[in-house]
């Protein structure tokens, strides 16, 4: 079955054609940042010449940063793009497009796509987490995505690991995303050293021995592999897969996560650490499937 996935983001939209996890066909759209209309705009002329291309697609996935309203396929607020306050998402790209449009976070979206297709696809329970500028990621068990009762499972980045630690983007001090995101990367290497240093530059020096960055890197790994280990002891999944350009972009950092993980999870079964498949396309391909899902779930009542 086709379906069409479309990956809204700060700075531009992705779609891509999907049958079974295959792209079939894709395109690409700067994002707008002039308001809520001009998004849906954007999101109609990315999507028309491959809904034109392929007229027999069934259904429409969009991933979409949040929070968002499941219920009434709203987005409450995307913090990076302009105008989408209570955005009525659904609802205006069903009447673009007269066909079924499904919304998913983003993270849920890119995690769904390695649990079904990608990293975790033998693994019955699954977690997704994604190292980049922030940390996000999604639980999956068996074809389910675990939202929670107000959507906000998997905010994983959110989850306190050092009382009393640098503010997060939520207002709350000691978060991982604070501690240990491409983004505070960046700022405590551009502290010690003085001079801008994004997270890509930071791993690379600890590579080749700065002590500095090192320890720096060190830090941010140990608070990664203790909000892991919580995750296993609150979840207990199959496995763990690792995305986003601070986990996929150095294997080096990796190598660190691993040996913090084998101490803070000490005494219990080793834990499974995965590296996403997908790269850029999980997020176009786990809109599509879950829009698949919904188009081949039996309807209640």
């Amino acid at each position: 079955m086709k379906t069409l996935g479309l990956d809204l983001g700060g700075t531009k939209i992705a779609a891509a054609v999907v049958d079974a996890g295959r792209v079939l066909d894709r395109g690409r759209i700067d994002t707008p940042q002039t308001g809520f209309g001009d998004v849906v705009d954007a999101l109609a002329a990315v999507a028309w010449p491959l809904l034109a291309r392929h007229d027999d697609v069934a259904a429409i996935g969009i991933g979409c940063p949040g929070p968002l309203d499941f219920e009434r396929g709203r987005v409450r607020f995307a913090p990076n793009i302009a105008g989408m306050e209570d955005a009525p998402l659904v609802a205006s790209l069903v009447d673009r497009f007269a066909r079924e449009v499904v919304l998913e976070n983003d993270a849920n979206a890119a995690g769904f796509a390695e649990h079904r297709y990608g990293a975790a696809r033998d693994l019955e329970t699954s977690v997704y987490v994604t190292l980049s500028t922030g940390i996000g990621g999604g639980v999956f068990v068996g074809d389910r995505v675990l939202r929670g009762a107000n959507g906000l499972a998997g905010e994983i980045g959110h989850m306190v690991v050092l009382p009393g630690g640098p503010v997060g983007g939520d207002g709350h001090t000691g978060t991982w995303e604070a501690i240990a995101a491409g983004r505070s990367l960046a700022r405590d290497a551009s502290y010690v050293f003085s001079r801008p240093i994004d997270a890509e530059e930071l791993l690379e020096l600890a590579r080749s021995g700065d002590r500095r960055a090192l320890a720096i890197a060190r830090n941010a790994a140990h608070f990664t592999a203790i909000g892991i280990a919580n995750i296993v002891k609150v979840v207990d999944p199959h496995g763990f897969v690792l995305g986003g350009g601070v986990a996929t972009g150095s294997a080096f950092y990796l190598e660190l996560v691993r040996e913090a993980l084998a101490k803070a999870s000490a005494g219990y079964p080793e834990i499974v650490i995965r590296l996403a498949e997908l790269g850029g396309d999980a997020g176009v391909i786990g809109a599509a499937a879950v829009a698949e899902r919904a188009a081949t779930t039996p309807r209640r009542g």
